[in-house]
């Protein structure tokens, strides 16, 4: 039993020094540095993601706005005065009526041959050349 007792003893005073460095202040310290760097951290990728929503919503309006020239070109003079939403109507209007066109000559829509390959366009072009000279 003295050997137990005295085996206890020896274990708990060897523990006892990894108890005596522990520093509260130090810990508190270093838990205050580890938060502020974890803050630091958040701002930083909540900025990145505020610059990169920015930077989308310029390209978007920039797209748009480059859209609608396009369209108000397309359409000449009956864009002349209109609001975009007016314009997208007509441009769509236009567009379905140009697609039906082009597939009353050739049978296909347009984004039937967009999805056609070059020797198949080609064979195409030589089919209505044949047909329409």
């Amino acid at each position: 039993m003295k050997h137990a007792v005295t085996a206890v003893l020896l274990v708990l005073l060897a523990n006892a020094p990894a108890f005596a460095d522990y520093d509260p202040a130090e810990e508190a310290r270093e838990k205050a540095q580890r938060d502020a760097a974890q803050r630091a951290q958040q701002q930083q990728q909540q900025e990145m993601q505020r610059q990169k929503r920015d930077a989308e919503a310029k390209y978007n309006a920039a797209v748009s706005a480059e859209t609608m020239k396009s369209r108000r070109k397309a359409l000449g003079a009956a864009a002349d005065g209109k609001s975009d939403a007016e314009v997208n109507r007509l441009y769509d209007a236009k567009q379905k009526k140009d697609d039906d066109a082009i597939k009353s000559l050739t049978g296909k829509s347009s984004k039937d041959m967009e999805k056609m390959s070059n020797a198949e366009l080609e064979a195409l072009a030589r089919e209505l050349e044949k047909k329409y000279k």
